[in-house]
């Protein structure tokens, strides 16, 4: 009982850290390059905590409409603040350990790579 004690004690200590939140990174390739990164919750129906849209280097203030995220696919809609226009749709599928798929702003559709991090 003692050996099976320590040796939960053990594991306790070396067990990480639960991680509650995560994130992802999305950037095209290119000239003019877009870069979107949100911050999300580990729960089932957890909202975004964070959104960033860069357009060119250029920060774009959006809110979130609509995402979802699975081991298979991610898919984003970003609105104007106000809701009145669809500032970037992004929709992947998991490559391996990246995402990849099509990002559409402004009417143009540009190739997009998401990593988790």
């Amino acid at each position: 009982m003692k050996k099976a004690l320590a040796t939960f004690g053990l594991a306790a200590c070396l067990a990480g850290p639960a991680y509650a939140t995560g994130g992802l990174t999305c950037r095209t390739a290119g000239a003019r390059p877009i870069e979107v990164a949100v911050g999300f919750g580990h729960v089932p129906g957890s909202p975004l905590i964070a959104r960033r849209l860069l357009d060119n280097g250029r920060n774009v203030p959006v809110q979130d409409a609509q995402w979802w995220l699975d081991r298979r696919e991610v898919r984003l809609l970003l609105t104007s603040p106000q809701a009145t226009a669809e500032e970037l749709r992004l929709i992947a599928r998991r490559t391996g350990s990246v995402y990849d798929g099509s990002l559409w702003r402004k009417g143009r559709r540009r190739w997009v790579r998401c990593r988790e991090g």
